[in-house]
């Protein structure tokens, strides 16, 4: 059995032949981590306001929140720009992340299909989600799979984590073979890697994440 404590709650996993004795020992024996492990959760994000600066790969977007006047809620890029157009009221949040994940398909599928062909392969179906501790991973049928928070990283790591999981088409391990594949595909992947292992948690604050605690100039 285990658990995970994330912003949204707690999450348990049992194995399917537990009993519900097993289950209710095992909570009560994790009783005080899980309090300790909310106690270090960081605060929520703050609502995301007209004005805000987003991170988008290399670039900076800045979010203008307009009203929706009997216009549908809408969220489009016009330059350097990303306009929302929401009820009066509305937090502009949800649209934004919409945006986001549509603007990751249309830009990682092209890269990891041509990742896949220049070593070989052919990458199957390209998915976009909201994992909480994967940046991407490669499904036995091919499928690959990524985070749209990749966005919000500088564009040499989002190519890494293509490279990373086109790589995972030849061999679905993690083996040296495998990473001498990476270093071939990819050369700059240990920068890559570290700018994860330093910032990869602060992804999952949003896309305002890299102004949090700075005052707005």
């Amino acid at each position: 059995m285990t658990l995970r404590v994330g912003p949204s709650g707690v999450r348990l996993t049992v194995p399917p032949r537990a009993s519900a004795r097993q289950i209710d020992s095992f909570l009560r024996a994790s009783e005080s981590w899980v309090a300790e492990q909310r106690r270090r959760l960081a605060p929520a994000p703050p609502p995301l306001r007209d004005g805000d600066r987003l991170a988008y790969l290399d670039d900076v977007l800045l979010l203008e929140v307009a009203p929706a006047r009997g216009r549908r809620a809408a969220a489009g890029r016009e330059g350097s720009r990303l306009t929302v157009t929401a009820p009066a009221g509305d937090d502009p949040g949800r649209l934004v992340e919409g945006w986001y994940r549509r603007e990751a398909a249309r830009v990682i599928a092209p890269r990891a299909q041509a990742a896949a062909a220049a070593l070989g392969g052919q990458a199957g179906r390209i998915a976009i989600r909201d994992p909480r501790s994967r940046w991407g991973s490669c499904s036995s049928t091919g499928t690959l799979s990524f985070s749209w928070r990749l966005l919000l990283a500088p564009e040499t790591v989002l190519d890494y984590v293509v490279a990373h999981e086109a790589c995972h088409l030849r061999r679905p391990d993690h083996s040296p073979a495998f990473w001498a594949l990476v270093a071939d595909a990819f050369p700059a992947h240990a920068g890559a890697r570290a700018w994860l292992r330093e910032n990869g948690a602060r992804l999952h604050r949003g896309p305002a994440w890299r102004w949090e605690g700075l005052s707005p100039s």
